[in-house]
């Protein structure tokens, strides 16, 4: 697997507000208190949870943010919780 960025800043498209304004995403390499929190949710709720639970961004705020940087977010995130679906987890 590539190295990966200790960190990803993703200027949202469309900022968003709720409360206040949302104009990015600020994502780090999850912790194991938060892959374990992210592990219970599956599918598009586990994508908008991992946002919400990595960049601290309440729930409600990052459900109103656009399909592409959810993407880019979940994408990046999802880098660390999976092995690389190409080469998997080998030992041999």
């Amino acid at each position: 697997m590539d190295e990966l960025p200790d960190q990803l800043t993703i200027t949202l498209r469309k900022p968003v507000t709720l409360g206040e304004t949302f104009t990015e995403l600020r994502l780090t390499e999850p912790t194991g208190a938060q892959m374990l929190e992210i592990d219970k949710y599956r599918g598009v709720e586990a994508d908008l949870m991992s946002l919400a639970i990595v960049s601290g961004i309440p729930l409600p705020a990052v459900k109103m943010i656009g399909a592409r940087d959810i993407r880019a977010g979940s994408l990046y995130l999802a880098s660390f919780l999976f092995d690389d679906p190409k080469t998997g987890d080998s030992d041999t």
